[in-house]
């Protein structure tokens, strides 16, 4: 009882998830389809009746030859083809239905899913393979259609059409079949109760064997430059085939099962079908059943086992697809990004004048500087449980400033950023802007305000224009124009044949890593922000193109509040201030010249790096 209790929660909150997205005209589609349902199952119940009552007429007919019988007989043979055709008919008629309304409620599915998978934080992403995320909406969708087809074509007609026969053998005064029938349907209930635990525990390993098998096939698409690079074809194959191997396992495992509850209940069919054969004989002979009540029995009973089969097969159906479902509603109980921060009231500040001179929304506030002063104070920020990769971390940054973080790898750098775009939350510490914690703005609002450019930039597989126009959802060709002009990409997209509908390939893989490198600039003067964050962004060029690039980066963050995060020096020379980390703490803090001065940590990495030629 456990067992069927918790597959009908299951079910109950899976189909929840899926009828979020349904609206009137789906509910009334799904409707008509029950109706219909309903309606047939009750003549493929009666259609026996009218079988039973045409050949008692008949045989009436056969003995007495009277016109009355003869017109008996054809009216039940008119009401036997009536029930029949009509239940086929309906039949027919549900699959348009049922087939419009789910593919409504998978669309609204899919938005919902991607949406929500955007909206959960990175450290959901980080901590999960794409490959796996990703199959798990094709495999939802998969089980939700066995659930919808089983539960209208299925579940729904096999309880009518049980009801219906109960009444009719009821009134056969015949108590021994009814009690064969009723005995019969407790048992296949009882097979199938039995059967669920294992049948689940079956389908779900089967769910996460065929998840892991999506998520090696994935990660390996994704790298594949890297396996041919290192010849690691043979054993990535290798662990392809072992993932592979172990769902044809959990498969194999599966039909097993599968197979003993189909044993089961053949059994359970052949004894029920011996029982009642052996009754309406008897019957037939003493009398007390008439050849058509002999032809109501047996086809009853042959009828009796199909809606029972079908409920069987709905029951293990469901269970796989409820298994198949499951990873899919695991990920939409992730709290999304701004539920997980907790509640945020929008703190709107004035946007400086827009790169492209267009018009554009000013947000009101209490009069703040154009370009807002940053303070992070007593930052404490660990991974998991790793060590601490920042502690008591404490900076002021004045507005319009230019600033440079510097430090060896691992030093928090890069933790900075996230902390700033709230990617990640600090264990202890805050981050002010304009004398406002970020922690009590929206995520959207806080983000509005900032432009990244990272070290590795990716791209979409799609043209340039989609590509930049990320930094400014609806922007015009214009303005996109206008910051390609700015990042100096504009010349080199005019040469292309396609210009700025040129596809980039997979991660931006036809671009050189320059043009993608100014991609990421583009994209950040087209967002316009009061904050640009540089991380490493010219860490993979070479000398000439980081000379060229580093120009376009001071010349678009001029006035602005500038973050730079590098590991070479030669990039932050001009900063106004230069801090530098170690261990995730402020070591020294100056410009160029001070720190070169004192003699300290940032002078040895100078003249290591300068020793090297990494300048």
């Amino acid at each position: 009882m456990a067992t069927f209790m918790a597959s009908t929660g299951s079910l109950a909150a899976a189909l929840r998830v899926l009828f979020a997205g349904a609206d009137r005209a789906i509910l009334w589609r799904l409707a008509t389809s029950v109706v219909l349902v309903a309606v047939g199952a009750v003549l493929t119940g009666l259609s026996p009746v009218a079988l039973k009552a045409m050949i008692d007429a008949a045989t009436g007919a056969s003995r007495i030859a009277d016109g009355a019988s003869t017109v008996t007989t054809l009216t039940w043979g008119a009401a036997y083809l009536l029930a029949t055709c009509g239940g086929r008919l309906l039949s027919d008629l549900r699959p348009p239905l049922v087939g419009t309304a789910e593919q409504h409620l998978y669309a609204s599915l899919r938005q919902r899913f991607f949406r929500h998978l955007l909206e959960l934080p990175l450290e959901f992403h980080l901590a999960h393979r794409t490959g796996e995320t990703a199959q798990t909406l094709p495999q939802a969708i998969s089980g939700y259609q066995l659930v919808i087809f089983h539960l209208i074509n299925g579940v729904a007609p096999v309880l009518i059409e049980l009801t219906t026969v109960t009444l009719v053998l009821a009134t056969l005064a015949q108590p021994w079949l009814a009690m064969i029938f009723i005995g019969s349907a407790l048992l296949h209930l009882a097979i199938m109760q039995r059967g669920q635990r294992a049948l689940r525990e079956a389908a779900h390993a089967t769910s996460c064997a065929s998840v892991e098998v999506q998520g090696r096939l994935t990660d390996a698409l994704l790298n594949v430059e890297t396996i041919k690079s290192f010849t690691a074809e043979t054993s990535v194959g290798n662990r392809y085939a072992n993932a592979t191997n172990e769902l044809m396992r959990c498969w194999c495992s599966l039909q097993q099962q599968r197979l003993r509850m189909g044993l089961a209940i053949t059994a359970n069919f052949v004894l029920m079908m011996t029982a009642s054969l052996a009754i309406a004989i008897h019957s037939v002979s003493q009398g007390a059943l008439t050849v058509g009540g002999f032809v109501l029995v047996n086809v009853y009973m042959l009828q009796i086992m199909r809606p029972l089969d079908m409920l069987g097969s709905a029951a293990r159906e469901i269970t796989q697809a409820l298994a198949f479902i499951r990873p899919l509603m695991t990920v939409l109980e992730e709290p999304s990004e701004a539920a997980a921060a907790g509640a945020q009231v929008p703190i709107r500040s004035t946007m400086v004048p827009d790169a492209t001179d267009q018009p554009h929304d000013v947000r009101p506030t209490v009069d703040p500087p154009s370009t807002p002063a940053l303070s992070l104070r007593g930052l404490h920020l660990a991974y998991g449980v790793g060590p601490p990769v920042l502690r008591d971390f404490q900076l002021d940054i004045e507005a319009g400033s230019t600033v440079a973080v510097v430090g060896a790898s691992g030093s928090g750098k890069s933790s900075l950023v996230r902390l700033l775009l709230r990617l990640y939350e600090p264990r202890h510490g805050t981050i002010l802007i304009h004398g406002a914690a970020i922690d009590s703005m929206a995520v959207e609002e806080l983000r509005s305000l900032i432009a990244v450019v990272p070290q590795d930039t990716v791209l979409f597989n799609d043209t340039l224009l989609t590509n930049i126009s990320i930094g400014k959802p609806g922007a015009t060709q214009q303005q996109v124009e206008v910051a390609a002009r700015t990042a100096q990409l504009h010349d080199f997209i005019a040469t292309l044949p396609d210009g700025y509908e040129t596809i980039v390939g997979e991660r931006g893989l036809k671009l050189s890593g320059g043009e993608r490198q100014r991609v990421a600039i583009a994209r950040a003067v087209l967002r316009n922000p009061q904050i640009y964050v540089f991380d490493e962004a010219t860490s993979m060029l070479d000398s000439l193109t980081e000379t060229s690039i580093l120009k376009n980066l001071q010349a678009i963050s001029a006035g602005r509040t500038t973050i730079t995060v590098a590991h070479r020096l030669s990039s932050v020379q001009h900063a106004q201030q230069i801090v530098v980390l170690d261990r995730g703490r402020v070591v020294e803090q100056g410009t160029h010249a001070e720190l070169l001065s004192r003699r300290g940590r940032y002078a040895a990495m100078w003249r290591a790096q300068q020793q090297h030629g990494s300048n």
